[in-house]
Parts: C-alpha cells; sequence; structure tokens
C-alpha cells in the first residue's frame, strides 16, 4: 500500500509508495527500482543503526546515486547529515565538521589529516543482512529509531566563505508537490545533488513518483544533455547561466521539456524569452529561494521579478517585504532552520533577510543584484548582474560574467568575462569583439559602470550550485 508524503515521513517510507519495479533513479547506464533500494535501507538502516543512531554524520560521497542511497538508508536514523560538497578539499574540513559537530564521516577513504571522528566506508554493504527484511532500523536496544534527521546545507559562497544551514525535512519540502498532471515523469539533475538545488530536485522527483536521471558522471555539459534526452526528460531544473548554456546545444534543444525552472541567479527577460521560443510548450517557473531562507516563492508568468501585488497577497503564504533600502525580507511560515554554531536565521519577528536589492518598476519589482556583490567603484555602486544583462543584450554574446578588480585608485574596476556565441571570435576576432562589449556599454550605462577590462573566452565555469563565481580579484 502506498505511503502517504508527509515531511515528517523518512525517506524509506517515501519509496515505499512507488511500484517495486518502478525506475526511481537511472544514470543511462545503470537502473535503481524502488523494491531494491527498499530492502537496502531496511538492511542498512537495521545494521548501522547502533552505530549511526540520532549522531551526526558527514556524506563525503561520490557518484550521486550513491550519495542518494545513503541519504535515503539515513533519513530518520542520523540526526543530522552533512552532504559535503565536492568541491570542499580534504585538508579543510576539520573546521566545518568541527562547527557541526560531526561525529561520523562516510567517505571513500578514511581522512588523511587527523579528524576526531569515526569513519565507514562509502561503499559499506550490508552483505550478510537479510535484506528481505522488512522491520524497521533498530537501535542496540532493540527499539525502533524515528527521528527528524536535520539536513546541514553549506550556503554557495558565491561572494563569501560558506556558512552551514541546518535545515529539517519541513523546510525543504514545504512547497513540494506532487505533479498530478503527468507532466515531471522524468526529471533531470545538473546541480550538485548534495546541495539546497539539488536536493530540492530530488525531493521533487520522489514526491512525484518520478524517475530521477543522475549525470554527473558526465564531464561535460553536452554529454549530460545527451543523456537526458535519450531519456526522454521531460522535467528540468537549471540556473539561468545554465539555461543559456542550454540554448546553446543541440541536445539541449532537443529535449521534450514540459517542465522548465530556474534558480539561484536573476532571471532576467532575454533568458525567459528564449526559452519560452525554444520549448512552447513547458510550463516556464521562476523560483526564489536560498539555502538560508528555503523556497520562498515561484514566478509562473514567464516575466522577469515578481508581482507587486506578492506584497500584500503572500504567495503560498510567504509573506514579503521590502525595507527602505530595497532589500527583500521573507517570513515563510515554516521557519525551522538554524546557522550551524548558533542562531536563528530569521529574526525575532520570524523574517528572513533575503541578501538581495529589488527596484519596483510601475506593479513590479526587479532584482538588482545581491547586497554584498555591488562593485564599489570610486564610491559608485555598481551591480555585475546589470552589467551582465546589457552585455548580454549583443547578440554575438553567449555568456558573460561581472566582477570587480582590485584597483589602488577608485578601489574596484569592473571586469567583464564574455564567451563569444560563434567559437572562432575566441580567437580570430577577440580585440573587436571586446572594443565592441565596452562601446556598448558606454552607450547604455554611466561611465563608471562600463567594463575597464573584457576579456574574450572560449568557456565559463560554473559553481557545483550551477552559478557563476563572483569574487573580487587583484590584478
Amino acid at each position: 500500500m502506498a505511503v502517504e508524503i508527509t515531511p515528517a515521513s523518512p525517506l524509506p517510507d517515501w519509496l515505499s509508495g512507488f511500484a517495486p519495479e518502478a525506475v526511481v533513479w537511472t544514470d543511462g547506464t545503470r537502473d535503481w527500482r524502488a523494491g531494491e533500494l527498499l530492502a537496502e535501507a531496511r538492511a542498512v538502516r537495521a545494521a548501522l543503526a547502533p552505530r549511526l543512531a540520532n549522531r551526526t554524520v558527514a556524506l563525503a560521497v561520490r557518484p550521486a546515486p550513491l550519495l542518494a542511497r545513503w541519504l535515503v538508508c539515513l533519513d530518520g536514523l542520523a540526526g543530522a547529515v552533512l552532504p559535503v560538497p565536492a568541491d570542499w578539499p580534504a585538508s579543510a574540513w576539520s573546521e566545518p565538521f568541527a562547527t557541526a559537530g560531526i561525529e561520523v564521516l562516510v567517505a571513500a577513504r578514511p581522512p588523511a589529516t587527523s579528524l576526531p571522528v569515526d569513519y565507514l566506508p562509502a561503499d559499506w554493504s550490508a552483505a550478510g543482512t537479510n535484506k528481505s527484511d522488512r522491520s524497521d532500523s533498530l537501535t542496540s536496544s532493540g527499539a525502533p529509531v524515528r527521528c527528524g534527521t536535520r539536513l546541514i546545507i553549506p550556503t554557495s559562497g558565491t561572494t563569501g566563505a560558506p556558512k552551514l544551514v541546518s535545515h529539517t525535512r519541513a523546510t525543504l519540502t514545504r512547497t513540494i508537490k506532487a505533479c498530478s498532471d503527468g507532466v515531471g515523469r522524468c526529471w533531470g539533475l545538473l546541480y550538485e545533488l548534495g546541495r539546497f538545488a539539488g536536493l530540492q530536485v530530488f525531493f521533487q522527483a520522489l514526491a512525484s513518483r518520478a524517475t530521477l536521471i543522475f549525470t554527473d558522471h558526465l564531464p561535460e555539459l553536452e554529454a549530460r544533455l545527451e543523456l537526458l534526452a535519450a531519456q526522454a526528460c521531460d522535467a528540468l531544473s537549471a540556473t539561468p547561466t545554465q539555461w543559456r548554456k542550454i540554448l546553446m546545444s543541440p541536445a539541449g534543444r532537443r529535449l521534450p521539456l514540459r517542465q522548465i525552472t530556474l534558480g539561484g541567479e536573476i532571471a532576467d527577460d532575454l533568458v525567459l524569452t528564449a526559452l519560452a521560443r525554444a520549448f512552447p510548450g513547458a510550463r516556464l517557473t521562476h523560483i526564489y529561494a536560498s539555502t538560508e531562507a528555503g523556497v520562498g516563492f515561484s514566478v509562473k508568468d514567464g516575466r522577469a521579478g515578481f508581482p507587486a501585488s506578492y506584497l500584500t497577497e503572500p504567495p503560498g503564504g510567504v509573506e514579503l517585504k521590502v525595507d527602505a533600502t530595497g532589500r527583500l525580507w521573507l517570513r515563510p511560515p515554516v521557519r525551522e532552520q538554524a546557522w550551524v554554531g548558533g542562531g536563528s536565521v530569521a529574526d525575532a519577528a520570524g523574517w528572513i533577510d533575503s541578501g538581495d536589492l529589488v527596484e519596483r518598476r510601475g506593479e513590479r519589482f526587479y532584482f538588482l543584484g545581491r547586497a554584498n556583490g555591488v562593485i564599489n567603484v570610486g564610491g559608485d555602486k555598481v551591480f555585475p548582474e546589470e552589467v551582465e544583462r546589457v552585455i548580454l543584450e549583443l547578440p554575438e554574446i553567449a555568456l558573460a560574467r561581472v566582477t570587480g578588480r582590485r584597483s589602488p585608485i577608485t578601489g574596484a574596476l569592473v571586469e567583464a568575462v564574455v564567451v563569444p556565441r560563434d567559437p572562432a571570435g575566441v580567437t580570430t576576432g577577440s580585440v573587436a569583439l571586446a572594443r565592441r562589449v565596452r562601446e556598448h556599454c558606454a552607450a547604455r550605462l554611466p561611465r563608471f559602470k562600463v567594463p575597464a577590462v573584457v576579456q574574450v573566452v572560449s568557456e565559463l565555469g560554473l559553481e557545483g550550485t550551477g552559478k557563476l563565481a563572483r569574487r573580487e580579484r587583484t590584478p
């Protein structure tokens, strides 16, 4: 009998809602079916309960299907779980592990440095246990384990050092609903699974009884999109930067998408219009969320920003306000997340500072950028996202990243890195293209916002969050 999904239900209960032969996950070479995953989860939970029950566990586990299996096995058993980001070197684990109170490390190999934790191999097998055992996991005393496992998620650290946020299931799944109209039967995962956005896709696929396609074993985006197209992926979530890359991809244009979700960065009218034209049968949803606030609200009208009416008519029960400085604040109905190490994410009145600045134009608010991402040029403020939007108006530019470059005279200079739509432009026309970018910006922006330096490159790398990194650098 199917188990009704609620935020309090452990993930093994979610799996029992699938038909035993249903494909829950696939990577294109192997399928993981509900029956085998559920049997494995029960066996592992029973075998490891004496060691892991109510403890704080770090999962330095790759690839994504293995991490997913550990998340299922530990949910409702461990007290808290920290999925360790792929870009965290082992040499830097000590401080965040100490902050999070990590007691057990699950990893491919023992830590090279001396960490005061128990170690468990990532490929630990429940061999020798009875996988047909349908009992729940047990403690050493024989009592069933049912705890509300918290997930510890690092912030992206795009503009500063990452922080750790402790979430309950309720704060992570508050807005997730099973698709009832047949849309989203096959979700693709382009985000890193252990990040906030990746976990959102993971939970959404489980809630919808959908197949989730893992792609992290493929190094190139084109190969990942080829896999998604071959698996008939009809629902995909990505950052606007990732979507711009997808729109340039032959495989990306073949995706039979019916649900397009954007998040993590500002979704401007350029990318929204391009997606609507490329996938006319798809539903477009721009999600506003952050690791700190959880999922805030969504916009489904295909336009940048959000309606001003959201301030008086809270979307999905999430109250919004904009203070005198233009800073956006949210007050969701569920506020159980907290900073690891102490302190609530919300203030005494329940409001959470989004860290984003917005501007009202008519009956709509538009995002300007992160408050801590502003470039200070001789006392004048420059939002990198504004300059990027202007650069992307040029049809010959596919991608753009704007950052600050330290200057002893003005404090900072605006620097742009652009990817031409024609790859030949990197070698044959980079000087002319850089000049074209500066001229276009000079015609559309005040002088202090015009990039002083423009680099033409063939590729822009992304963080595991799918976002562009914005770190001021020293020349």
